[in-house]
């Protein structure tokens, strides 16, 4: 199990929390207190202006998470699909005896994989090794003739072309500028929304309140998303090729 606490997740439950904060800081016991607490405020479409361009960004940066999540997910059913192709062929070709065990300890070796962890390049040699041993058993499997051989090795290809993209998706940080500008655009969205309430204390509290807890949201989502299989799908692939392997 990967940790579930992430820099992303933590960042966004507490960062447009600690700006209301101190924005509330600033207004009630601040040095600009009395200057804030005298204005009338800013009109509305100011406070507009600023929300839509939030969020804009922050859709942006959703749709790019989103997309990324939806092909990880792609990427797992594709190597599931791989396994169950070499699986049946060999049973049709009477060679699962020689391909079916080096198959599921290649499926072993890539679940075992972290993507995140340091030591990836370690687990993804033995990965390596495990395929080479699959390759071998279809390429020297006696009794196969020219197609069948060349369907199980291209079934052999996909699957490691689908394992080598889902562990480049899973490598694929967002980069920090897209986070920067969601966070400062939210941040300066809080502010907006501050002064354009600031005449009315109760309001400005409630609206200020009201955005942190849609920002937080906001972030949070986004963070789970960008890690796929940090969260929401920690237990990929291990799950997908052992479950297509035990339903053999």
């Amino acid at each position: 199990m990967v940790a579930l606490l992430t820099w992303d997740i933590v960042l966004s439950l507490v960062a447009p929390t600690l700006v209301a904060l101190l924005l509330f800081s600033l207004e009630a016991r601040g040095p600009l207190a009395a200057s804030i607490q005298a204005s009338t405020g800013l009109v509305a479409p100011y406070f507009t202006c600023v929300a839509v361009l939030f969020g804009l960004f922050a859709a942006l940066l959703a749709s790019d998470v989103w997309q990324k999540d939806t092909i990880a997910r792609q990427l797992v059913q594709a190597e599931g699909d791989a396994v169950q192709a070499i699986a049946h062929l060999a049973e049709a070709n009477d060679v699962q005896a020689a391909v079916v065990p080096k198959l599921r300890a290649y499926a072993e070796k890539a679940s075992n994989e972290n993507p995140y962890s340091t030591t990836i390049e370690a687990a993804r040699s033995e990965t390596g090794d495990a395929y080479q041993a699959l390759l071998a058993s279809v390429t020297h499997a006696y009794g196969l003739d020219g197609p069948n051989r060349s369907a199980l090795l291209g079934a052999v290809e996909r699957l490691l072309q689908a394992h080598n993209r889902r562990l480049h998706v899973a490598n694929d940080a967002t980069a920090p500028i897209k986070w920067l500008s969601v966070l400062v655009l939210g941040a300066l969205t809080q502010i907006a929304l501050m002064l354009v309430h600031v005449s009315n204390r109760r309001a400005m509290r409630i609206g200020v309140g009201l955005f942190t807890v849609a920002f937080t949201f906001c972030l949070l989502i986004v963070a789970v998303f960008d890690d796929p299989f940090q969260v929401l799908m920690s237990d990929e692939p291990r799950a997908t090729l052992m479950g297509v392997l035990d339903g053999l």
